[in-house]
């Protein structure tokens, strides 16, 4: 993979929408390195962004998430991570083989004539100024590029999405992921914590497809052990459920066939639940 610096973001204020357009390169889009060092005063830290997206013309496709639930995300994954970047993956880089690496990227001129942007809300008080800047990880291109197109590329999607609980401590949601390949979800929560010993607010989830389950009622404790053998690293007021935690990337739930799909969830008290799904899924679908 090699990097190169994307255009500034423009504008660069406070709670303003700054963006930066990914240049139509002959390559694939596999990573974008969010960069604000701390060395100096900045106003830009992970705390204060509180919104990222990633674009294909005007359909988000990565996000709208917060720089803390990406940090989140990336730890669970066990990306590096420092204070002063923040990485938006489209790879997959512990999955066994080359094609599942990979595959999630985004093949630059096969878009046609739609743009990727990169949007970043940062919210911040103070007087400090504003520094940030992106990288780009880019490979060569999965498709011929003398007939480039979209039908049947999968790019790799992190969608956010907030769940209705109506106050109980039974909730099912009855998501339509339209056909997408669901690789893992976050839920986050903001209820009581896990501990190494005890469950989370979350305390068990099932997942029903057509009626059979494919995840049954595992415990958050069970689940983050499941995790840990595998040197995934779970997240504080996360439930992550990983279809492939083991790296074998045959086991992610497909859609396409889901004529019913049902999440069951059982929690210690009311709480509020959002989603953060990561998908492979066609650019124009979800």
């Amino acid at each position: 993979m090699i990097y190169l610096k994307l255009p500034p973001f423009n504008p660069l204020a406070n709670s303003v929408r700054s963006t930066t357009q990914v240049q139509r390169w002959q390559m694939t889009l596999g990573r974008i390195v969010l960069c604000f060092p701390q060395a100096a005063a900045n106003a830009i830290t992970k705390a204060t962004i509180s919104e990222i997206c990633v674009k294909v013309g005007a359909r988000v496709v990565f996000g709208p998430i917060s720089g803390t639930e990406l940090d989140k995300v990336n730890k669970y994954r066990g990306i590096y991570d420092d204070s002063g970047h923040l990485t938006i993956d489209f790879t997959e880089r512990d999955a066994l083989s080359v094609i599942a690496k990979e595959i999630g990227g985004f093949d630059l001129p096969a878009l046609g004539n739609e743009d990727v942007f990169v949007e970043v809300v940062n919210n911040y008080a103070g007087a400090n100024p504003h520094t940030l800047y992106a990288l780009g990880g880019f490979t060569g291109l999965q498709f011929d590029p003398k007939a480039p197109s979209a039908d049947g590329q999968l790019v790799r999607k992190v969608l956010g999405y907030q769940i209705p609980t109506s106050g109980g401590t039974a909730v099912t949601w009855l998501p339509d992921f339209k056909g997408a390949i669901v690789q893992r979800i976050h839920f986050s929560y903001a209820g009581t914590d896990w501990t190494a010993t005890a469950d989370g607010n979350i305390s068990t989830i099932e997942v029903r497809k057509n009626g059979t389950a494919v995840w049954d009622r595992i415990r958050c404790l069970d689940n983050r052990f499941v995790q840990q053998e595998c040197r995934k690293v779970p997240q504080s007021r996360f439930y992550s459920l990983d279809f492939i935690h083991d790296n074998v990337h045959s086991s992610a739930l497909a859609t396409l066939d889901a004529r019913a799909l049902e999440f069951n969830f059982t929690l210690g008290a009311v709480d509020t639940i959002r989603a953060i799904v990561e998908c492979l899924d066609a650019p124009r679908n979800l």
